[in-house]
């Protein structure tokens, strides 16, 4: 019988066997199964049993635990613990996100990344603007340095420790940088601290309205008077502080002059008149003058108006007239318009008693007057073509130089006899100046004093290539300007103390008691120098005619030891001569070298055949002679510091190599020869000898920034005293200044009254 066929055919069997299963119907979790099974499949690679009770639920080796566990759960055997819809199953997976721990550490991931880098953003900021922050500081710190330098090049010491301080900033916080080495330099350059040779040093610089037609200083140096438009001011040197300003005859002849410490004779403009400093009252004011001078002993003072052909003598101390004389139509020289411009190209001088006048005129006439007995007149000149005159009396010989275009006259006078003594021409113009003490010459680049007695010459002043435009000569020191726009300063040895260079040529140079003032007529600065000798740092004195190169200190600081390749000598401490010696064959010294070694010193000599001899430190006596190696005659030197490695050749630049490394880090200076280099705690000091003999060292930080230039600098003792060699007879000592030290230096400098 056929089947029949139809909804009824398609009914669940009913097993009736004992071992009877539960009907399955089919429905949507029936759907989840199978996808599940799918999904299954394609993340473990395997078929799933087809019994669901046997299927083996995913692990983590096939896929992520969430992912598992949502697959799993779609094949559960038991449907009712399965996915009830798509859309529960849907929204398993969107969860997965939320859910799944490798997601959820992703995303914390995802979040530190991302705060990180906003911290790091922060940080890159916050360096940025730190580093320019620290780059503003350094550069104005770095244009400060530079002011600070500028403004002690023009004498003013104040203005330069100001300029350097405000650049240095000792509370720093983590926001600042660090206080640059140029900027401390400056500071240590205009507080001179390692500047112990003795000389004139920058004091202060005066402002002053306008520039100057004549400047005067007192002779014990207390003061100074300047005269500009239209006015006579008088300073302090000490403190620059002005003490009293006149009013003056409108005219740049107008004068100002120092009858003695205290009383100044200036062209007043109700007349000449006469102020005395120490009390602060004027004395006496006599009759219209512009030019002024006054007699070798002060008692006396000579005044001429203007153009006017007649002169008045005054007695200084009260103003009476001792006596008048006519020039008799003549004229001194003058400008065509004398307000703004005065030729100073006339002699003007009393002698010393204030008896006889020395006059030159605008035409080239030059006579001297006896101011009390006038057929002792004497005329030197009745007329010539010399335009510039200059002079004055010393003793009783009048000496006197007379300039025109490619021609100059020196010449001597004996007043008493009214005898003409000599003199010489010159191609270069010759400058003047006379006192009791003698007549001074300079001609070219020679400055020389003439012993009135004798005429003979002894050298003041050698200048080399340069001339002279200008000097001044006052208690055994000589000033003198250059044509370079630079001035020198000399001791009575003609030694060479200084040497500056200038922007304008020195048109004033005066010198008296220990104090320079130099001016120049366009510009309203004056510089004000003082003479130090820096005593309390003085080691010991040597007799500054012994010839050396170098000198050192023994390990116990008995003695001193100067040499050369001539030879040496040895001073105790309270500058006794101990021994002195020449070296045998000189010319064949390769090099010496003082050692150094617990309390024995020796100066260690090597010639070029390889001998080496050994000089004790304490009497000279010969050590050792020993016949070594021949030297290497290119003179390369190594020396060795905590870090590094410096090369020093003959010709070229000294280079510094890291120690652990060896790279080249470094060069140091190239201009001169360097001969040592010292470890000091955390500085190096280098030290150079250049071309014309000048010994210096330098004081640099380990990154070998200059923190201090140490002129004249001959040894270090212990690695904490820096010895200084002036060449003049002097040795002195000093330690090193921390920056704290520089400051507080320069902050006590400035209130300094």
């Amino acid at each position: 019988m056929a089947q029949a066929v139809g909804a009824a055919a398609f009914q669940p069997s009913i097993d009736s066997s004992t071992h009877s299963k539960e009907a399955v119907l089919l429905d949507v979790r029936s759907d989840i199964y199978s996808l599940g099974a799918t999904l299954y499949h394609l993340l473990s690679g395997k078929r799933p049993e087809q019994d669901a009770l046997m299927v083996e639920p995913l692990g983590a080796e096939s896929c992520s635990p969430a992912v598992a566990a949502i697959i799993n759960k779609a094949m559960m055997p038991e449907p009712g613990l399965r996915y009830q819809s798509a859309e529960e199953m849907l929204e398993a997976f969107l969860q997965l996100p939320v859910q799944d721990v490798r997601m959820l550490r992703h995303k914390k991931r995802e979040k530190i990344a991302a705060t990180a880098i906003a911290a790091l953003f922060l940080a890159g900021a916050g360096s940025a603007f730190l580093g320019l922050r620290q780059m503003k500081q350094t550069q104005t710190a770095l244009t400060l340095a530079e002011y600070s330098v500028d403004a002690l090049a023009q004498g003013n010491v104040a203005g330069a420790v100001e300029l350097a301080l405000q650049g240095i900033s000792l509370k720093k916080s983590i926001l600042d940088a660090p206080v640059a080495a140029q900027v401390q330099n400056a500071l240590t350059e205009a507080l001179g601290v390692y500047d112990l040779a003795a000389g004139f040093k920058n004091l202060d610089t005066v402002k002053l309205p306008s520039a100057p037609f004549k400047l005067a200083i007192s002779p014990d140096g207390a003061c100074f008077a300047a005269v500009y438009a239209y006015e006579t001011a008088v300073y302090d040197m000490q403190s620059g502080s002005q003490i009293a300003v006149f009013p003056v005859q409108e005219s740049a002849l107008s004068d100002a002059v120092f009858a003695d410490e205290t009383h100044l004779i200036y062209a007043g403009s109700e007349g000449v008149s006469c102020y005395d400093v120490s009390s602060g009252e004027t004395i006496w004011i006599g009759g219209a003058a512009t030019t002024i001078t006054v007699s070798g002993d002060g008692t006396a003072v000579a005044c001429v108006n203007r153009t006017e052909d007649s002169v008045t003598i005054y007695r200084s101390s009260d103003g009476a007239v001792l006596a008048e004389r006519s020039f008799e139509g003549r004229t001194m020289t003058a400008a065509y318009n004398d307000i703004f411009a005065d030729a100073g190209s006339d002699i003007f001088a009393l002698n010393e008693d204030g008896t006889l006048l020395a006059v030159s005129f605008s035409d080239g006439e030059f006579l001297i007057y006896d101011l009390y007995n006038p057929e002792g007149d004497m005329l030197v000149y009745e007329s010539s073509d010399y335009v510039q005159f200059a002079g004055g009396f010393c003793g009783s010989s009048f000496a006197f130089v007379a300039n025109k275009s490619g021609k100059s006259l020196f010449g001597i006078i004996d007043t008493e006899n009214a005898v003409y003594l000599g003199g010489y021409e010159s191609g270069d113009n010759f400058y003047i100046q006379t006192d009791e003490d003698g007549i001074y010459l300079a001609n070219g680049s020679l400055l020389v004093c003439f012993d009135v007695g004798t005429l003979t010459e002894t050298e003041l002043a050698y200048t080399g290539d340069l001339s002279i435009t200008n000097f001044s000569v006052a208690n055994g020191y000589v000033l003198v300007a250059t044509d370079d726009d630079g001035f020198s300063f000399y001791d009575s040895g003609a030694n060479r103390m200084s040497q500056e260079n200038g922007t304008e040529n020195s048109d004033f140079v005066l010198l008296a008691e220990g104090y320079a003032v130099l001016g120049n007529r366009s510009e309203t600065s004056v510089r004000l120098m003082q003479m130090e000798d820096h005593g309390e740092e003085l080691l010991l004195s040597y007799d500054a005619r012994y010839s050396h190169d170098e000198a050192r200190i023994s390990a116990d600081r008995q003695t001193a030891m100067l040499f050369d390749y001539e030879g040496f000598c040895i001073y105790d401490m309270d500058g006794g001569l101990v021994a002195s010696d020449e070296l045998p064959d000189a010319d064949e010294i390769y090099d010496q070298q003082f050692r150094r070694d617990g309390v024995d010193s020796w100066l260690e000599v090597t010639w070029y055949d390889g001998t080496v001899r050994c000089y004790d430190a304490a009497d000279g006596s010969l050590l050792s002679e020993t016949a070594g190696e021949v030297p290497d005659t290119d003179l390369y030197e190594e020396f060795y510091t905590k870090r590094y490695r410096i090369t020093s050749p003959l010709h070229g630049t000294p280079e510094i190599y890291g120690l652990e490394s060896g790279r080249l880090v470094a060069t140091l200076e190239s201009d001169d020869y360097l001969t040592y280099v010292t470890q000091v705690g955390d500085y190096i000091i280098t030290e150079y000898v250049s071309a014309d003999g000048e010994r210096y060292g330098l004081l640099l930080d380990e990154a070998f920034e200059t923190f201090a230039r140490l002129p004249e600098l001959c040894d270090i003792i212990d690695g904490e005293m820096l010895i200084f060699d002036d060449q003049s007879g002097n040795l002195r000592q000093s330690r090193l200044y921390s920056l704290q030290e520089l400051v507080t230096l320069g902050e006590a400098y400035l209130i300094e009254p």
